[in-house]
């Protein structure tokens, strides 16, 4: 018995030996077409990034990234298409090619193709995207609502058109109330103040701009938000020092009569998502789901709504930048502002 033991174990061992020790870590590889699409109400043109996965198995995957024939399509055909209520296409746009300027990194510099179109995408509508590869294969699609984004309730710029952060009595900073209003499908928003003022130097003059981030919000109900927010006036201030240079003899500066944009930005709910599982891992879990509303494809074809309100600041705010930062005899905040 003990013969024969010995026996199966040598065959067992000359098998194991004889099997091929590379193991095939790939799977069969399948292309796939990746889409990155944002389409913006506010904006004449739309752009849509257009590529192709790869794989090979004796080149590295930042070497391949380097063949702009690896990332691109030789033919292609993209439509966005305009629905109506009844998901009927009333109106197409064909996207044509373009060249665009690349930052350098992992991929290829050479050849940085998108896809544009001057179409100008209606608030409170669905859009589709068709890419036929012309090569047989499935078509690849993606569908995109567009909201009406977020509207400034207060201060209420017809009824008031100021943003004041001084008391008129006291002349102290003072906070202003704001108030935003979201529509429906809008998966996150947020606001950021603007101010603009001009600088003179000889004769020439410039417009020059401070920008103030002033909230943001995540929307997961997709409902209408009524979003009330309470912006503390010495930020403007600590902005407004901070930006600007003290100095003994400034450029002339203006406060300008309109000189406040609020900037409002509205993003849909499939753009929030997308965002949020392919960013940064920045908690204990290591591994999630992979997540995309592209069909026959990966990626991500999503809307976003971005619209500005210009409004002005109040007598008495201009008054206390004027007086306080066009003081030549108070050169610690002396930063040439004059009227």
């Amino acid at each position: 018995m003990n013969l024969i033991k010995v026996a199966a174990c040598i065959i067992l061992i000359s098998v194991l030996f004889s099997c091929e020790n590379e193991v095939e870590v790939n799977a069969e590889f399948e292309e796939k077409t990746f889409v990155l699409g944002l389409i913006d109400t506010g904006s004449d043109t739309q752009f849509v990034k257009v590529t192709k996965t790869f794989l090979d198995n004796e080149t590295g995957a930042i070497q391949l990234g380097q063949d702009p024939n690896n990332l691109y399509y030789d033919s292609i055909d993209i439509t966005l298409n305009e629905l109506n209520a009844s998901r009927n296409i009333v109106q197409q746009f064909k996207m044509a090619k373009i060249l665009r300027p690349k930052e350098s990194g992992l991929f290829t510099t050479e050849r940085n193709e998108a896809y544009y179109s001057n179409a100008v995408v209606k608030e409170n509508t669905t859009y589709t995207l068709t890419i036929d590869k012309l090569n047989g294969t499935a078509i690849t699609i993606g569908e995109a609502m567009v909201s009406r984004g977020i509207t400034l309730a207060e201060p209420d710029i017809r009824r008031r058109g100021k943003i004041s952060l001084i008391d008129p009595r006291s002349k102290i900073i003072i906070d202003e109330r704001f108030e935003f209003l979201t529509s429906e499908n809008v998966g996150e928003f947020s606001a950021t103040m603007v101010f603009n003022y001009l600088e003179i130097i000889n004769v020439y003059d410039t417009v020059k701009s401070i920008r103030i981030p002033l909230t943001s919000i995540l929307n997961p109900t997709l409902n209408e938000v009524n979003y009330p927010f309470i912006f503390e006036g010495q930020k403007f201030f600590t902005a407004l020092e901070t930006n600007i240079p003290i100095s003994l003899n400034p450029p002339k500066r203006v406060v300008l009569d309109v000189g406040i944009d609020i900037i409002l930005e509205a993003a849909d709910a499939d753009y929030t998502l997308y965002r949020d599982v392919n960013g940064p891992i920045d908690g204990l879990a290591q591994t999630r789901p992979d997540y995309t509303n592209i069909v026959n494809g990966i990626g991500l074809f999503a809307s976003r709504n971005i619209s500005t309100v210009k409004i002005g600041l109040s007598g008495d705010t201009k008054n206390y930048i004027i007086a306080t930062y066009g003081d030549r005899n108070n050169l610690s905040q002396y930063r040439g502002f004059e009227f």
